[in-house]
C-alpha cells in the first residue's frame, strides 16, 4: 500500500474499534496532530482523508477538521418512478422533497450547451442554453442542487430568464404561458463526483459521490425536448428506489435449474 493508504487503513481501524476513540458526530484530530503522528506532509494526509470521505466515513469540514459519519445510517429513498405530484408550489417529482425550499434566488446564466445537455435537448453542441441553478433543502439546510437548462430559441426574452418565474415555476410557464402543455418527462439516473462548487453548495467533501438524476421535459405540442433538469444529491445519504422486480413468463416458478447439460456454452 502507498503511505496514504496505510494511514487511511489505520484511521479506518480506529473508527471501527469498539469502543472507538472517534464516535459518530465527533471530529478526527486536526491536521497538525495527524501529520506529526504519522510523520507525513499535509498532502499525504489529505489523500488519506479523501479516501475515507469517499467511503462516507468522514466529511471534511473547513476549519473544523473531519467530521465522523455513520456509514451504516439508512439512506433516504428518492422516488424517480412513474408519478408526478403537485402542491401549492407546482409539480413535485420526489415526494420527500415536497417541503424543500430554495435557499436563495437562483443564479441564471447563458452558456454554450455542454455536450450531454445538448444531447438530451437534441440541439447542436455549443448552442446557447439558459442555466438556472438552485440549491434547495428543508429549514434552510442545503440538500439538493437542481440545474435546469432551456434552449435559447425558447427562453431568450421570456419570463424564464427572471429570478422568479411566478406560481408553478418554469413548468407552469412552459405549459400554460408558452403553449407546451401537457409536458411529459423522461428520467435518467446517473452518478457524478462532487465538483468543488457542488461540494461548497451542499457542504460536502470534494469528490463525494452524488446521485445525478436527469429529467427531460417533452413538449406536448411538438413532441420534442424543451428543458432538462439535473438534480444532485449526496450519494451517501440518498438512494434511488423503484417498483419491486416482477417475473416475466420466462422466469416463472418453478424454474429449470441450470445444469451442465442445459447451461449455454461459453463464447
Amino acid at each position: 500500500m502507498t503511505r496514504y493508504e496505510q494511514i487511511a487503513a489505520e484511521l479506518r481501524r480506529r473508527l471501527d474499534a469498539d469502543p472507538t476513540p472517534y464516535p459518530v458526530g465527533s471530529h478526527l484530530p486536526g491536521y497538525s496532530q495527524l501529520t506529526a503522528e504519522f510523520s507525513v506532509g499535509r498532502g499525504v494526509l489529505t489523500e488519506a482523508l479523501g479516501l475515507l470521505a469517499l467511503e462516507g466515513r468522514i466529511r471534511i469540514v473547513d476549519r473544523s477538521g473531519a467530521l465522523v459519519l455513520d456509514p451504516a445510517a439508512p439512506r433516504q429513498p428518492v422516488d424517480v418512478g412513474g408519478q408526478v405530484r403537485r402542491n401549492e408550489l407546482g409539480y413535485i417529482f420526489n415526494a420527500a422533497a415536497g417541503h424543500w425550499r430554495p435557499l436563495a434566488p437562483p443564479p441564471r446564466r447563458w452558456l454554450p450547451a455542454p455536450p450531454r445537455i445538448a444531447r438530451l435537448l437534441d440541439i447542436p453542441a455549443g448552442n446557447e442554453v439558459l442555466e438556472r441553478h438552485r440549491v434547495v433543502g428543508p429549514d434552510g439546510h442545503p440538500v439538493q442542487i437542481a440545474d435546469s437548462y432551456l434552449p435559447v430559441t425558447l427562453a431568450r426574452g421570456t419570463v424564464l430568464e427572471a429570478a422568479s418565474t411566478g406560481p408553478g415555476g418554469i413548468y407552469d410557464r412552459l405549459e400554460h404561458d408558452l403553449g407546451h402543455g401537457p409536458l411529459t418527462w423522461h428520467p435518467r439516473v446517473g452518478a457524478a463526483a462532487a465538483t468543488p462548487e457542488q461540494a461548497r453548495d451542499l457542504g460536502l467533501s470534494r469528490g463525494t459521490p452524488l446521485l445525478a438524476l436527469a429529467r427531460i421535459s417533452i413538449s406536448g405540442r411538438t413532441g420534442r425536448p424543451i428543458e432538462v433538469t439535473i438534480t444532485y444529491l449526496d450519494g451517501h445519504r440518498f438512494e434511488v428506489t423503484s417498483q419491486p422486480i416482477t417475473r416475466d413468463d420466462t422466469a416463472r416458478w418453478p424454474t429449470t435449474p441450470a445444469t451442465a447439460e442445459n447451461r449455454p456454452a461459453a463464447p
